[in-house]
């Protein structure tokens, strides 16, 4: 089966997470149009209908929010992992052997959340700082607002590929 021969390495999730983390740049990427660059605030933006719309930072704590969310979660199950195979005894349940031949894998998903989630966190910070201090707001590329986003999309993925990763081999001959 090849579910119990690919979940032997942390490097695999990597494999899966590489491809889906390209597809979804160049998703966001050539969806955007071209352009100089992009505002993050709406009110920097020449249409009229937008010249009293307000600022970035209320979306960008809920984005920021929801990042730390989905880091806490993949660190308190990384820990629950660990717990489950340290905790390793003779004659271990099926469970405890079902969770220990999965877990490198799952490990992987859920640190390239943590990693993905820190760094989309850190360069929208840095990159709001700059446009801000920007006279004419033109730092945000279109190539960066791809990478973040697609940093923020591909870190919740792999958060939600890491728990069903670990329900389909715990679950899978039940």
């Amino acid at each position: 089966m090849l579910g119990n021969t690919f979940n032997g390495s942390i490097w695999h999730a990597l494999w899966v997470l590489s491809p889906l983390g390209i597809v979804v740049y160049l998703l966001c990427f050539f969806s955007l149009k071209k352009g100089s660059h992009y505002f993050f605030d709406p009110k920097h933006n020449v249409d009229a209908r937008l010249k009293d719309a307000g600022d970035y930072e209320p979306h960008s704590k809920r984005y920021q929010d929801l990042a730390k969310l989905a880091i806490t979660l993949s660190a308190a199950a990384i820990a629950f992992l660990i717990s489950i195979i340290a905790s390793d005894r003779p004659g271990a349940p099926a469970f405890a052997q079902k969770v220990q031949l999965a877990a490198p894998i799952v490990f992987g998903f859920f640190g390239s959340c943590i990693a993905l989630l820190v760094l989309f966190m850190v360069l929208q910070s840095v990159w709001y700082e700059e446009y801000c201090h920007s006279p004419d707001h033109s730092t945000y590329k279109r190539w960066k607002y791809a990478l973040s986003t697609s940093l923020g999309w591909t870190g919740l993925l792999s958060f939600v590929l890491g728990f069903l990763w670990l329900a389909r081999n715990l679950f899978s001959s039940l």
